[in-house]
């Protein structure tokens, strides 16, 4: 019964007892649909149309409930159906439900209704029926037989695995189940629960046992471009032929970098690897006319295997495992929007009607075709087929093509490709299905690329992707733009840093989301490069130039980078490294910003400085409560100088962070009420000093900064 390695499977036999209806057996199910609404005004007709009936009108007459509510119950065949809600002819979604599909006859956007299959027994675990606690798994599931069964006995449970069962009953369905203590890593179970007719029913169940980050809330993340970092065994790579050409990076690069200690030198808790699908041989034009290679994963050519160029897939089975075993999570990046054009469904998904269509005349960012009124229409390039996922059956290949990856390699995430390209309710449905399929439920993080611009506006951009029904994290690029104006490029100052990060919390307030917060990644100049000035250089022509940091000039921009890494990791969020950014990588437009990771043993003593600091401030944000808290009170801000501090979530302990961009000595004033009066250690080595009630000055170096921790702090160095 086994699919994958490492899945233990259950099978659970449920003693007798009677049920509610005084029949032999567990309850049955009740599939029946029951679709809730308020009216706007007490007197007014709500009906509800959908595709169940043709989407006839006036549609169902919903019937008056308590306090003002309507309701509908639909018995239906099992299947997936649209419905809107009527009031007084005006047609409506469902607020109350957060999944959408479109109506194929004028491609509205209404409710989705799916109607499970009744005639099968099910098993559910739900999120808070799945426990562990140092290191045993306690699992509480409930079996549900068929509906349209008779009654039969149970026989006595019987179970021989690494799950004992610990109590089940046919009264309500219930079976507890527990294990002994387990190693560290992910641990799947497939429980098995069937009546004495030989009806049977699964519930699939996958937990991390002593992850480093209990939660993403916790969590830094680091990304890597799998052919741009290192070859088997950690063996440093070589410059690729042309900057668009594969340079030869390897799974087995990155797991020989997980036991060589590197993330975990850097405080880092999750892997985000680029995709590893099988894409392409052949280097395809760009744009510019230049050839470009499908080294980077997001041309899939068949999104149900692993490249062989980058191991294939028992190096990615093995890369996890050693991830796993050291507490590491692994995010996958995946592309639902498109596909290449050799992949198997092509010829017969636009028979279907399962792509965008007219390639030629809507390539997005073309004159003709731009980002901005083409979003969910264009495509990437002519050879990149768009998945039209307002059809029902493009978006359920698109979503059952994720979920393959969750169920076959036992992922810790999903980092999803172009979401603002793609229908709303395509992220919308991506984090149903994940967290209906994985119990228990959020412990498979959801990060999506919303690409924005700067400023508010950029804020209400992300805001529209996250909340309880959308995606857990989405990237800060907001935040990005503006640490690039105040550090690198001194257009602004940190009043307007820390009015952004209070617009953000605001308008974010009860989302539940974290952010991911990066100085940049593989689409935008390297950090280090906009510090120099040289990152706007066409990346063929005028790559940018490596500070090595033997030049005042380079000195600068290695220090703006050492700053850069402070704020992010000691603001609040979920910071995310791009490969190379510990190292200053330098690195124009892209190609440009996809240098190979050099070896660190060829790093000038600047660049090996630089790597130390970001090892100090990742260790310590791991180790601080208070650094990974979403607590930041503002105590001092100007253009040039910022002060904050970090409190624990439980109140207990805190971090005052302190930073200057000046090229000159500045000091800040901290009042006495900021943190409790003590001895407080600089845990980037300035040494100690003494806060009392009446306030200090403290002062700071030309562009350095500080990370003050009570000197009996078991953080503080």
């Amino acid at each position: 019964m086994s699919r994958i390695p490492g899945l233990i499977a259950v099978l659970v036999w449920l003693s007798g007892c009677t049920s509610d209806a005084g029949e032999q057996g567990p309850p049955r199910r009740d599939c029946k649909a029951v679709i809730w609404a308020q009216a706007g005004h007490p007197r007014s007709a709500l009906h509800v149309i959908g595709s169940f009936d043709g989407w006839a009108t006036p549609g169902a007459s919903m019937v008056a409930r308590d306090e003002g509510w309507r309701a509908l119950a639909l018995d239906l065949p099992p299947g997936e159906y649209g419905y809107l809600i009527v009031e007084d002819g005006a047609a409506r979604l469902d607020e109350h439900n957060p999944l959408t599909t479109f109506r194929a006859d004028d491609g509205r956007e209404v409710s989705r209704l799916y109607v499970e299959d009744c005639g099968e027994p099910a098993l559910t675990v739900a999120a808070d029926e799945l426990g562990v606690d140092d290191g045993r798994v306690s699992v509480r599931a409930r079996f549900w037989a068929a509906d349209t069964e008779p009654a039969h006995a149970l026989a006595p449970a019987s179970v021989a695995t690494e799950l004992s069962v610990e109590h089940s009953s046919a009264a309500d369905g219930t079976i507890e189940l527990s294990s002994a203590t387990l190693a560290r890593g992910r641990h799947a179970f497939e429980v098995e629960a069937e009546d004495t007719a030989g009806r049977r029913a699964q519930a699939r169940v996958s937990v991390f046992v002593d992850p480093i980050a209990p939660s993403f809330d916790d969590a830094v993340i680091y990304q890597i471009m799998i052919d741009r970092f290192y070859a088997d065994d950690g063996v440093a790579l070589s410059d690729p032929l042309t900057p668009a050409s594969r340079a030869g990076g390897t799974l087995g690069g990155v797991e020989a970098a997980v036991e060589d200690g590197y993330f975990e030198a850097l405080g880092v808790s999750a892997l985000w690897l680029s995709p590893v699908y099988q894409g392409p041989d052949e280097a395809r034009e760009g744009t510019d006319g230049r050839l470009y290679e499908g080294y980077h994963g997001y041309w899939v050519s068949d999104s149900r295997a692993v490249d062989e160029r980058i191991g294939g897939e028992d190096a990615l089975r093995s890369l996890i495992a050693t991830a796993h075993a050291r507490g590491l999570a692994v995010i996958l990046d995946v592309v639902p929007n498109h596909v290449y054009e050799t992949h198997e469904i092509v010829a017969q998904g636009h028979a279907q009607g399962w792509f965008n269509e007219h390639p030629s005349e809507c390539v997005c960012g073309t004159p003709s075709c731009p980002w901005s009124g083409f979003m969910q229409t264009c495509w990437f390039a002519p050879y990149l087929p768009d998945l039209r996922l307002e059809h029902p059956d493009a978006m359920n290949f698109a979503v059952g093509e994720l979920l393959w990856w969750i169920d076959t390699y036992e992922i810790d995430g999903l980092r999803i490709d172009a979401v603002p390209m793609m229908p709303r309710a395509a992220s919308r449905r991506i984090a149903h299905e994940v967290r209906a399929r994985t119990a228990p439920g959020r412990d498979r993080l959801l990060l999506g690329e919303v690409f924005t611009g700067p400023g508010t506006p950029g804020v209400a951009g992300l805001r529209a992707y996250l909340g309880h029904d959308g995606l857990d994290s989405v990237f800060d690029f907001p935040l990005m733009w503006a640490l690039r104006d105040v550090l690198a490029t001194d257009s602004a100052g940190f009043t307007t840093l820390d009015a952004l990060l209070d617009h953000t919390e605001a308008e974010l307030a009860g989302s539940g989301a974290v952010l991911g917060r990066m100085l940049g990644n593989h689409d935008v100049e390297r950090f280090v490069s906009v510090v120099v000035g040289d990152g706007g250089g066409a990346p063929w022509t005028q790559p940018a130039s490596q500070p090595e940091g033997s030049t005042e000039a380079g000195a600068r921009a290695l220090d703006r980078v050492a700053l850069a890494l402070t704020l992010q990791l000691t603001l609040p969020g979920m910071p995310v490294l791009y490969y190379g950014d510990e190292l200053a990588l330098a690195g124009a437009d892209d190609p440009d910003n996809r240098r190979v990771m050099p070896d660190l043993a060829s790093l000038s003593p600047s660049r090996l400085a630089l790597l130390d600091h970001a090892r100090t401030l990742g260790r310590l944000r791991r180790c601080s409560p208070a650094l990974r808290s979403r607590v930041r009170q503002t105590l001092h801000v100007g253009d040039d100088t910022y002060a904050y501090v970090r409190v624990a979530a439980d109140g207990v302990g805190g971090a005052l962070v302190l930073v200057s961009r000046a090229d000159d000595p500045r000091s800040i004033y901290v009042p006495g009420t900021a943190l409790a009066a003590g001895r407080y250690r600089d845990a980037l080595g300035g040494g100690t000093l003494d806060l009392g009630e009446g306030g200090v000055e403290i002062e700071l170096g030309p562009r350095s900064a500080m990370v003050l921790l009570p000197e009996d702090d078991a953080c503080a160095p």
